[in-house]
């Protein structure tokens, strides 16, 4: 990915150290990217490894609910996120790969829409426990999940056919509008689940015996705040400020890839059992904690 850098001197240079210091600029430049993207792939190969297990699991090894239907959803779209990421910083940038920049966004703002989602269920889960258990629609989680798959993509679909017109203030203005949905939409309920999620599972001591899903998507939320929501304020302050993109962009899509990693290995530190417990592998983890639904 391309990057530019600046290095700011107030003393005056020769052409000769002028050109020692646009050298050594070059030098920690290509460093940098290099041993970004090593990490990057590390990241983002621990993350597709534990989201395909996720997957397999949930989606042929294991009784699927109306919970994990969500959660195999949300896998997807990190799989999603992690596979356009790595192939984007392999081969290009913002301005020479449109195609991957869409996919990225779209992986990215699907799971976003996805685990505001999650959140939203698991409070009318706790609020409402009576409603959600007789009254809920049987398949409410599969309507929602194909719901947000399809206005996330015709959203990202119409943004990539305006950017093939090649009309640029349009295309900033559409893109924009979509991070700003993504910030405007999502992380307001998702910090008041979290808050809800939060108070229920320790300020209430019956619900620390028996919150491991709770707990378990109360600390997902927490990592999206932490992690995901970085490239959405990146984008929108870069925007508003006419800032170029390149280097704060390029740790923003980090943080994102960080996130969609971070997700299996809640769920395996969350689910297991206590010392005194008999343990299990990844399968018997993720039944035990489904159960709770």
């Amino acid at each position: 990915m391309a990057t530019n850098f600046s290095l700011t001197n107030h003393t005056p240079m020769t052409v000769g150290q002028e050109d020692d210091e646009l050298y050594y600029t070059q030098i920690y430049e290509y460093v940098e990217q290099r041993i970004f993207f090593v990490f990057l792939i590390f990241v983002n190969v621990f993350g597709f490894l534990g989201n395909v297990i996720v997957i397999w699991l949930l989606g042929f090894r294991i009784k699927r609910n109306s919970f994990t239907i969500y959660i195999l959803n949300l896998a997807v779209a990190d799989i999603g996120v992690l596979f356009s990421m790595v192939i984007f910083f392999a081969v290009g940038n913002f301005t020479s790969t449109p195609i991957y920049e869409e996919l990225i966004i779209f992986m990215y703002s699907t799971g976003q829409f996805l685990l505001t989602a999650i959140s939203i269920d698991r409070c009318v889960c706790v609020l409402f426990p009576l409603w959600h258990q007789v009254h809920r629609p049987a398949h409410l989680s599969t309507t929602v999940c194909a719901v947000i798959w399809v206005l996330v993509f015709l959203l990202n679909a119409i943004h990539f056919l305006i950017l093939q017109i090649r009309n640029p203030e349009r295309n900033e203005r559409l893109m924009f509008f979509q991070f700003f949905v993504n910030a405007l939409l999502c992380v307001p309920f998702m910090i008041i689940s979290a808050l809800t999620l939060f108070f229920k599972i320790f300020l209430k001591p019956q619900q620390r015996r028996r919150g491991k899903l709770l707990t378990a998507i109360f600390v997902t939320l927490l990592f999206f705040l932490i992690f995901a929501f970085p490239l959405n304020a990146i984008y929108l302050l870069s925007s508003l400020t006419q800032e170029p993109l390149s280097t704060s962009m390029r740790y923003g899509l980090l943080c994102a890839s960080l996130n969609s990693s971070v997700n299996p290995l809640i769920y395996f530190l969350v689910g297991r059992r206590k010392k005194k417990q008999p343990r299990g592998g990844m399968k018997l983890i993720l039944q035990r904690m489904f159960e709770e639904e």
